[in-house]
């Protein structure tokens, strides 16, 4: 069996569109997406349950249909004091998605930031 030995290049091929191909550690690399994701937390000063948040008409749900306005999301992850989504396609600007969420009842202290990375373990 042949052995494809390669001598130059870099992963950046399997960058997509709209990635950067600078060589910046910790920009996200999402082979299967069409667009360069980005990660956002979103903090909620004073939650401590989120799972009673999480039912039908709680606070994640209105989060979540808020950010995907003009957003794509991806995925998220509940912890306890913390919405994490990876969004596709982020439509607005980190502040004008907190000025949204901050909006939304009993959510005036929460706040959104983005990262350039995202962090499975």
């Amino acid at each position: 069996m042949a052995i494809q030995t390669r001598y130059a290049g870099d992963a950046q091929g399997v960058n997509n569109v709209d990635a950067k191909t600078d060589g910046t550690l910790g920009t996200i690399i999402a082979t299967g997406l069409t667009k360069n994701p980005v990660a956002l937390k979103v903090l909620q000063p004073g939650v401590t349950n989120q799972v009673a948040d999480s039912a039908t008409g709680g606070n994640v749900e209105a989060i979540l249909r808020s950010i995907s306005i003009d957003s794509t999301i991806t995925m998220y992850q509940v912890d306890t004091d913390r919405i994490s989504v990876l969004l596709e396609a982020q439509g607005n600007t980190t502040s004008a998605i907190q000025t949204r969420i901050q909006a939304l009842p009993s959510m005036g202290a929460a706040t959104v930031s983005s990262t350039s990375g995202f962090k499975l373990a």
